[in-house]
């Protein structure tokens, strides 16, 4: 009886910040603390301060290094009951709180619970310093530390810190190599479930961000936003040292090694030195005689991927890449590069013999072979 008046007992302690109600006064201390950012539990050994008991016992336990809580199914262990619940849905993939509005699932009622303020329209928790409003109190704190640069979870191994524990967690797997996600089909283990999830496509095809510019597809959004930049010819990446510009940050990293000089990639069969890992990749196998990217059209092989995709389109008549200027498509970017200089009126390569001047690279090197 005492057990059912809990669930029928109103919430008749009210926060006067948020307007939050709670049912034990208890509750309302704790909550209170979130505005007031009251932090009475203090460590003893690092200083560290925490508003809840149940926190600051699960702290004790990195200084301790006691972990009671132990996984039946793989022998990990933690400092609290919940961490483990969390894990164990890694081996069981269970979600079974489903939200009714838009199907999505969740490990935990209280996930749902939060989730669903979203459809209900409940934002009550307001930053003072930009007016964003956010659905949980726990949001906006982190939230608060983008404003004032507080990273309060700092990593014991490097010493680095972060504005929240949730991505402090994901950085210890780099020094632990710990990798709790594993895909079913192959066994591969990754250190974030998102991860995982991009991974899956390769198995199943699936590519759901599609370019509604050429139609193209792609498995991640991260793809997608690179590959806009080719009909859109932003290039937010630029060198300080020619001022040339990229769509890629991976792309000026090499770039900066034409100006350096780096070499890092060496060949152990011929000690050819590569500014890029993928292109050592690619020219052992010239050594190998691999090609292990078959046309499934054709039954043509190739060493890389990239010389795989453009042989396609050889197949689909794709031609992805469109002039501005006069419409005119193309199989490859350098294609449409080229093309592009017949508008600008632009010849890059210069003949050092007699000064003529070319728009393609490959006319210069046909060029020059008259002089010698």
């Amino acid at each position: 009886m005492q057990h059912v008046q809990v669930h029928r007992r109103e919430k008749v302690y009210e926060c006067k910040e948020c307007g939050k109600g709670f049912r034990w006064r208890s509750n309302l201390t704790r909550h209170m603390r979130f505005h007031t950012g009251e932090r009475p539990y203090q460590c003893k050994e690092c200083g560290k301060s925490f508003r809840t008991t149940s926190a600051f016992s699960s702290h004790r336990m990195i200084h301790s290094g006691e972990r009671p809580y132990e996984c039946k199914e793989c022998g990990k262990a933690f400092r609290s009951e919940s961490a483990l619940s969390v894990h164990v849905q890694t081996h069981s993939g269970e979600r079974p709180y489903g939200c009714k509005e838009c199907g999505k699932t969740f490990k935990f009622s209280s996930y749902l619970s939060k989730h669903l303020r979203g459809h209900n329209g409940e934002m009550c928790y307001k930053c003072k310093d930009c007016g964003k409003v956010f659905k949980q109190v726990a949001y906006l704190t982190k939230h608060r530390r983008m404003h004032s640069g507080v990273k309060p979870c700092e990593c014991t191994e490097c010493g680095k810190a972060f504005t929240k524990t949730s991505v402090l967690l994901v950085h210890r797997r780099i020094h632990t190599g710990e990798r709790p996600y594993k895909c079913k089909q192959c066994g591969k283990g990754f250190k974030i479930t998102s991860a995982l999830s991009i991974h899956r496509r390769i198995h199943s095809g699936e590519r759901p961000y599609e370019c509604k510019e050429c139609g193209k597809v792609f498995s991640q959004v991260a793809y997608l936003t690179r590959h806009r930049r080719i009909h859109s010819g932003e290039k937010p990446y630029k060198c300080k040292e020619c001022g040339k510009a990229f769509r890629l940050a991976s792309a000026l990293m090499t770039h900066r090694r034409i100006h350096s000089g780096e070499r890092p990639y060496e060949c152990k069969e011929c000690g050819k030195v590569f500014r890029q890992v993928c292109n050592l990749t690619r020219h052992r196998r010239i050594h190998s005689g691999e090609k292990p990217y078959e046309c499934e059209q054709c039954g043509k092989s190739f060493r890389d991927t990239t010389g795989l995709t453009v042989h396609r389109r050889i197949h689909t008549g794709e031609r992805p890449y469109k002039c501005k200027e006069c419409g005119k498509s193309f199989r490859l970017a350098s294609g449409l590069r080229t093309h592009r200089r017949i508008h600008s009126g632009e010849r890059p390569y210069e003949c050092k013999e007699c000064g003529k001047t070319f728009r393609d690279s490959s006319y210069h090197r046909r060029h020059m072979k008259t002089h010698s």
